[in-house]
């Protein structure tokens, strides 16, 4: 499905503009409020819902049933220990210390913004659920219909999940995942719903004949995410908007519908592009299947790690547009080119691929022991 290889490597490049610009550009000359800046912010606003509907719809390729209708053990198992590792790499960016002795001298507010929920840690997360429902329906139809059901049901309760003081009831590690009051920017609710939702739209790809996927997917698109600018039109007249009104921008209906209709245009019309230029489908495919790498990797370069320094390090919120488009321009041609040559080395020696990967986690066990 090169399509949604080709929209997740869109989101990913939306996403290291965002990052980059955000970081480095002097807040002075961002007017928020005048185009393009208006424009730049909405896009900024598209890329987390982007990555996850697409994350969403990818758990359904490679699916298959065996002739009981279960799935194999060793695809549950493979996505299990895929779902645990993306988490993890959310962790390890925002790892607290230097070393692991270290963390008895962490403070609570250290701890605090190392448990905030990130797109990494929802994802991995979400996919676990995912992987759970997978293993309790027996077709591709069902895995799809509760996906669905279930992502309808999060962005309807999330309002009332924004109420509740989870820190009251929860350890601050398990209550990060369902409050934004600690900093969480992606909590279960609503952004989980971004992935189960998106299981319908790969369910509506894998069972569409070949020759009328782009059509199908196209007006799907469309009439969806017409059907939720609609919704958010109206939400905004309902009484039960109260409840959300003090995060209308974070689990509101109006804003969560409005912001998936675009997305869902957005998808639309970059399906269509990507008919239009099947090279360029063909091309952005193998970078679409690393998003992971991608989305990793620009972070790296861009603010460090832990243990080393990045390109915005002594540099934040310093620089002039033309300066922070050349970032821009770094930030992604490092990135890129690192995915790239990593994949070629594999690809040329796989036993050399094998002894990089292996090296690297040597690398990290190092730091966080020494």
């Amino acid at each position: 499905m090169l399509v949604l290889d080709f929209i997740r490597l869109t989101a990913m490049l939306l996403m290291i503009q965002g990052h980059t610009l955000a970081a480095l550009l002097d807040p002075a000359r961002l007017d928020l409020g005048s185009f393009p800046w208006q424009a730049w912010e909405g896009l900024r606003g598209l890329t987390a819902p982007m990555f996850l509907l697409v994350s969403g719809a990818a758990t359904v390729l490679g699916i298959r049933h065996g002739a009981d209708g279960r799935i194999p053990r060793a695809l549950l198992l493979r996505r299990i220990r895929v779902a645990f590792t993306v988490a993890a790499i959310g962790y390890l960016l925002v790892f607290p210390a230097n070393r692991l002795a270290d963390l008895r001298w962490v403070s609570p507010d250290i701890w605090r913004a190392f448990l905030q929920v990130g797109i990494l840690q929802l994802n991995g997360l979400t996919l676990l659920l995912l992987t759970l429902l997978l293993a309790l329906t027996r077709t591709v139809r069902r895995y799809a219909a509760w996906s669905l059901g279930l992502g309808a049901l999060i962005l309807a309760a999330a309002p009332l999940v924004a109420t509740v003081d989870w820190f009251r009831h929860l350890p601050e590690g398990l209550a990060a995942y369902l409050s934004f009051d600690h900093g969480s920017l992606f909590p279960l609710f609503p952004y989980s719903a971004y992935m189960f939702l998106g299981v319908g739209l790969g369910a509506l790809l894998l069972e569409t004949p070949a020759p009328e996927r782009g059509r199908r997917f196209r007006l799907a698109c469309l009439a969806a995410g017409c059907s939720c600018l609609l919704f958010s039109l109206a939400a905004e007249h309902l009484p039960w908007q109260l409840i959300s009104l003090q995060y209308a921008y974070r689990g509101g209906y109006a804003y969560t519908s409005f912001r998936l209709g675009f997305t869902l245009l957005l998808f639309g019309g970059l399906a269509w592009a990507a008919q239009l230029c099947p090279r360029l489908e063909a091309a952005a495919a193998p970078l679409g299947r690393r998003s992971l790498f991608v989305y990793v990797g620009h972070l790296v370069v861009l603010y460090g790690t832990p243990w080393t320094a990045g390109l915005a390090t002594g540099r934040l919120h310093s620089l002039t547009v033309g300066e922070g488009v050349l970032e821009v321009l770094l930030v992604g041609s490092i990135t890129l080119g690192v995915v790239l040559l990593r994949d070629w080395i594999r690809g040329r020696s796989r036993p050399l691929g094998m002894l990089i990967h292996a090296s690297a986690l040597l690398a990290l066990a190092c730091a966080l022991i020494w």
